[in-house]
């Protein structure tokens, strides 16, 4: 079943069945405890390890990198909220603020690897045909029910390598 599909699934059984459906929309999720095959685990380990080049792509993607403590409480304030809630509603759970996909690698590394020289080799890999170039959250009404991200990429990125 497709993310699509579950959705409209969703949306059917909130009208038919006059139950609430809330479809969570998560951007790019990171923080402790995530898979050591997911990319940023990835990075951080060929970081560990000072490899000496990482292939990636230019890097220009605009990504919404969402710490994974604010998705945590966008979930936990839809459900202090939920006799608010429509019966079906989608919520976009992010920032609402990009960054490139290279900027947010740097900062990685210079917070990682201070004064240390580049490991990314930008511009190795060719960009996919399908690839998405922008990705940013439209959290509205997420903000509207009393939710705000407190970490922008940065301070993530910071949080993230204290609890390694």
């Amino acid at each position: 079943i497709t993310k699509r599909h579950f959705d409209e699934i969703g949306h059917y059984y909130a009208n038919m069945h006059d139950i609430s459906f809330v479809n969570m929309r998560l951007e790019h999720v990171y923080g402790p405890g995530d898979g050591e095959n997911k990319f940023i685990p990835y990075i951080i380990d060929c970081l560990n390890k000072k490899q000496s080049c990482v292939k990636c792509t230019t890097g220009e993607q605009i990504r919404d990198f969402i710490f994974v403590d604010d998705v945590v409480n966008a979930y936990l304030t839809i459900l202090e909220n939920r006799k608010k809630v429509p019966s079906y509603t989608e919520y976009q759970v992010g920032t609402g603020a990009g960054v490139s996909l290279k900027d947010f690698l740097v900062y990685l590394q210079n917070t990682m690897m201070p004064g240390s020289s580049s490991i990314f080799e930008f511009g190795a890999i060719e960009q996919r045909d399908n690839e998405i170039m922008f990705s940013v959250a439209n959290n509205k009404n997420l903000k509207a029910m009393g939710w705000k991200p407190n970490f922008d990429y940065k301070k993530g990125i910071e949080e993230l390598l204290k609890r390694l």
